[in-house]
């Protein structure tokens, strides 16, 4: 079928439809589905996509993408939830990953970082289920590869495989579940261009909220004072801050002598910029179709560096390039091939030499007091001191550079020869991936010395010329050589299937069976090749479009278990009723479409720890003496034990789900509960120390997971407004069975039974009013304990506060909640896009830098200023924080409730606003489509706290902030 005047057509699918995608003049798209065991023919909107309408054919959202196979939707029973383009390219988020937040059930995403080329983000696949690495394993175009490294405009689809049906056939690495890409291929009709355009401005979703040197100087004080030690700074000193607070100083010395300096102000710009461009080309006829894409990013670093300082760049910068041709060639009724070729090179730069830079930088940003220091001395040098060397402008300017490039290759060509002159609908299919990564980190680095006004009586001193005599901390050295730490890797794929797909009658069959080699090869860090080698198959039964029966399975091995047990075997069972096609619901106006399934099976994981773990190993020994001298003799001893029971993890998933389209196509719903056991698990049991070594890891460990989730999508029109809703929701919570845990004092204090993130603490009662309460109370152990000190509650009763007295007081990490809401409007050629984000089921212990005073001698913040104060009786009853203090922090700064956040919150992730130019007015400038837009990133956040963004839940609070994106962009089709 073939629409006139468009380029528009469908071919034959299995189920006999035949889907048309229609082009009004308004510019919008109908479907028409035909169906050829009957007469009638009925208009139905397009199946549910994420977000955003896109330009993905219609007849290619009526399949699913199953590693190198597509499969109908009609006819998947296993559990999958996809995304499409639109819904990427327009995301302003540089990371790829970041992009699926909200959007795909199943799916949790949480970024921990926002810094140029390092904006990495944790995905996890219905939760966490091991103590292991919990990632899933990410395919593009079949194949183990980044999604970070695509660029969006070059993405057709997001695929995720979630239970055993769907990832069984991926055999040891199947069991954390699969995010499957798919990247665009060129369309039968003319050549046809689109040039993408968008620029956007970056800021930090939080900032510090630091004190001025005043306030810090009163704190400082009061700290002493309740320590029992004399004050710091004098009246004058107090008076002196309180005025530079104000930028008022008597003399110019003063302004050395009494800094006021916002460290993070001084060195962090509010905003920097993003650009990202791409041009697309694709086009072909019956024999060549071909999608050819380029792509340049470029992400600004926030940091405040001195452009005069040096010639070469210590900003966080980031750049990439990306190069992709994807060509299918039909060579003759029979056989067809395609050959992808994709590249990509980035260049990286960080200030110092160091792999930590960035965060080195920011905990000096916010921990370095405001008058620790002045940022130059009078003379023009870094100021310092002997216990602050780290001046901020001298990490970001004159500690060197450190320079990351990379640049990778993927190639991957694929033939198909039908065999149908053998039977019908027999095919036999060969792959062939290749992967270059090449990685070159050059370090360069040098050091700075500081100067301090003072000497060590707090004194300023002169030499006999006038000048000031400085105390000198460390070197100025010059730049080095730089030292390259260069990684090549190599990867090589390659499989084979025989497939076949025929129906007869009623009955609809398709199956395959393949055969499949990954080799890993780095070549830099003496590591021996990495392999895999196994097979895999799948058969799918249809009975008249109703009942569905599929079998699945992997069989594969890795070099790194033990001889004779190096393959496992994965199988999957799946079953599904499409209730909707029987006769009480095939005529029913309110049900459209019902589909009810199960599956069971086994899938793998190899992450155990290391390679060759099961090897017997020994090192070179501290040395004995012998005989009557004092001489040591190096020697050699058991440094691991030999294990003939290293095994892969087994995951045994069980999925039960609905798809159900009611209200005249109006209302889809996917819905999914699910169960996991994981076990032989690698973990360290439980041991004495008189065994005198450490015992390696047992597969030992035994861990449920159990959820659901959910998506919904609603469209309606409204007059000449088209309206979506949308929403997702996943649920998982898991639950250590076996750690080998020994047996503990306290039954409330055993791991078994918790979450695997489970948080251990006291339980806090509020804070010691005064020294008759402290008496009343249970004594806490842990050290002198003051009134404005922490109260504790005694757990099993012994009258004494102390480790045993520690519970269970919620789950850590990754939440057990995460949730999308969405809202789209359509209006002529206006659209409106929103999409909310949330989590919940999961607490933050708000501790280092972020929360305590004077922390590794640092700085304060606005929240102490709620602290007890001894001398302030009116603070008692509402503090806010514990009594101030340098040195007794034992008791206070313990985990328990008092530092605990609920850390759920609610995010507007993305908001987009686009018009797109009537397609009359673009044809008179000689354009097809011409769309402009405004969208933002991560605008708004709604949580308990605004000390830090709890999506990062860094240790410390103190890497590169999250960004917020406010971004406009361009897109022209020729």
């Amino acid at each position: 079928m073939k629409q006139t005047r468009t380029n528009s057509a469908c071919h034959s699918a299995r189920l006999r439809r035949y889907h048309l995608a229609l082009k009004s003049t308004a510019g919008m798209f109908c479907c028409l589905c035909l169906s050829l065991s009957g007469t009638s023919a009925s208009a139905a909107p397009p199946p549910y996509q994420a977000q955003r309408a896109d330009s993905v054919p219609e007849a290619r959202k009526d399949y699913i993408q199953v590693f190198n196979n597509r499969q109908p939707r009609h006819d998947a029973s296993g559990a999958f939830s996809n995304m499409y383009g639109a819904s990427v390219e327009n995301n302003p988020v540089i990371n790829n990953t970041n992009k699926m937040q909200g959007l795909l059930p199943g799916v949790f995403i949480m970024q921990n970082n926002g810094e140029p080329g390092d904006e990495s983000a944790g995905a996890l696949m219905r939760g966490k289920r091991t103590f292991r690495s919990n990632a899933p394993v990410i395919l593009v175009d079949g194949y183990e590869r980044s999604m970070d490294f695509l660029d969006p405009n070059e993405i057709e689809s997001i695929t995720v495989l979630k239970d055993a049906a769907a990832t069984a056939q991926y055999g040891l690495r199947g069991g954390n579940g699969i995010i499957l890409v798919t990247t665009k291929r060129g369309e039968e009709g003319r050549i046809r261009i689109t040039f993408n355009a968008r620029t956007g401005m970056r800021s930090p979703t939080t900032t510090p909220k630091l004190l001025n040197s005043y306030q810090y100087a009163t704190l400082y004080n009061e700290a002493l004072t309740n320590d029992g030690a004399a004050p710091k700074y004098s009246d004058t000193d107090l008076d002196k801050y309180e005025k530079a607070s104000r930028g008022i100083y008597e003399n110019d010395l003063d302004r050395y002598l009494y800094p006021d300096i916002n460290w993070y102000d001084q060195y962090v710009n509010e905003s920097t910029w993003q650009q990202r461009y791409s041009v697309n080309i694709d086009g072909g006829n019956k024999v060549a179709r071909y999608f050819v894409s380029a792509g340049y990013t470029r992400n600004s670093g926030l940091y405040k560096t001195d452009e005069n300082a040096n010639t070469y760049n210590t900003n966080a910068d980031f750049n990439m390039i990306t190069l992709r041709s994807n060509v299918d060639i039909q060579v003759n009724k029979r056989f067809s091939m395609t050959l992808d070729i994709a590249g990509r090179q980035e260049q990286r730069t960080t200030p110092g030499a160091r792999a930590d830079a960035s965060l080195r930088v920011f905990r000096s940003l916010y921990k370095t007091p405001p008058n620790a220091f002045p940022v130059f001395t009078p003379d023009g040098t870094l100021g310092g001191t002997k216990d602050f060397t780290g001046n901020p402008y001298g990490l970001l300017n004159n500690q060197g550079y450190s320079l990351y490039y990379v640049r990778s290759m993927f190639a991957t060509f694929r033939a198909k020869h039908d065999l149908d002159f053998i039977t019908k609908g027999l095919a036999i299919k060969a792959n062939v991936a290749f992967d270059s990564w090449y990685d070159m980190v050059t370090n360069r680095s040098k050091s700075f010395k500081v100067f301090d006004l003072r000497q060590a009586n707090g004194n300023v001193e002169y030499k006999p010329d006038g000048s000031i005599r400085y105390v000198e901390t460390g070197s100025n050295t010059q730049m080095s050589s730089g030292v390259e730490y260069p990684t090549t890797q190599r990867i090589f794929n390659v499989d084979a299937s025989l497939n076949y797909d025929r129906e007869f009658g009623r009955h609809a069959v398709s199956a395959y069976v393949a055969m499949a080699q990954r080799i890993i090869s780095n070549e830099n860090n003496g590591n021996i090749p990495r392999a895999y080698l196994g097979s895999n198959g799948k058969a799918t039964y249809v009975y008249n479009k109703r009942y569905i029966a599929e079998f699945n399975f992997g069989y594969q091995g890795s070099e790194q278990f033990l001889p004779g047990n190096k393959f496992g075997f994965f199988p999957a069972a799946s079953v599904a009723w499409v209730a909707s096609e029987e006769n009480f619901l095939k005529n029913n106006k309110w049900v459209n479409f019902l589909k009810i399934r199960a599956s069971h099976g086994l899938t793998g994981n190899d992450d155990i720890g290391g390679y060759f773990v099961w090897y017997q190993k020994y090192a070179t020994a501290g040395g004995v003496n012998f005989g009557y001298t004092s001489l040591g003799y190096t020697g050699w001893n058991e440094s691991a034990f030999a294990l003939n029971n290293v095994t892969w993890e087994k995951v045994k998933k069980t999925n039960v789900g609905i798809d159900a389209t009611v209200l005249n196509n109006k209302l889809r719903i996917s819905f999914d509960w699910f169960y996991e056991k994981n076990t032989d698990i690698m973990i360290q049991p439980a041991l004495p120390n008189i065994m005198g070594i450490r015992f390696p890891d047992f597969p030992i460990g035994v861990i449920e997971n159990k959820g659901f989730d959910a998506a919904v999508a609603y469209t309606q029109k409204i007059g000449k407004v088209e309206l979506t809703l949308n929403g997702t929701i996943t649920k998982a919570e898991n639950k250590v069975l076996d750690r080998g845990e020994e047996k503990q004092r306290f039954e409330y204090q055993a791991r078994t039974g918790r979450p695997l993130d489970a948080i251990f603490g006291l339980e806090a009662l509020g804070l010691f009013q005064d020294q008759a309460e402290i008496d009343a109370n249970p004594r806490q152990t842990f050290g002198v304990v003051k009134p404005g000190d922490i109260r504790y509650k005694d757990q099993n009763g012994d009258d004494v506060i102390d480790a045993y007295d520690e519970v269970y007081l919620g789950q850590g990490n990754f939440p057990s909640l995460q949730y999308g809401a969405g809202l789209g409007l359509r209006y002529g050629g206006f659209d409106l896009n929103v999409l909310f984000t949330g989590w919940s089921g999961t607490k933050q212990n708000m501790n280092g830098e972020a929360m305590y005073e004077f922390h590794d001698n640092g700085t304060v913040r606005e929240h102490h200023l709620g602290r007890f104060n001894p001398n302030d009786e009116s603070s008692w009853a509402n503090a806010s924080y514990p009594r101030l203090s340098l040195s007794n922090k034992a008791n206070n700064q313990r985990t328990s409730t008092y530092w605990l956040t609920d850390a759920a919150m609610i995010r507007l992730k993305t908001m987009e606003l686009g018009y797109t130019l009537p397609e009359n007015i673009s044809k008179k400038i000689r354009m097809e489509k011409v769309r402009v837009y405004v969208n933002g990133y991560n605008l708004f956040t709604w949580s308990d706290t605004d000390l830090m963004d709890l999506e990062a839940r860094s240790t410390h609070y103190v890497l590169y902030p999250i960004q917020r994106i406010l971004n406009a962009g361009l897109s022209v089709t020729f």
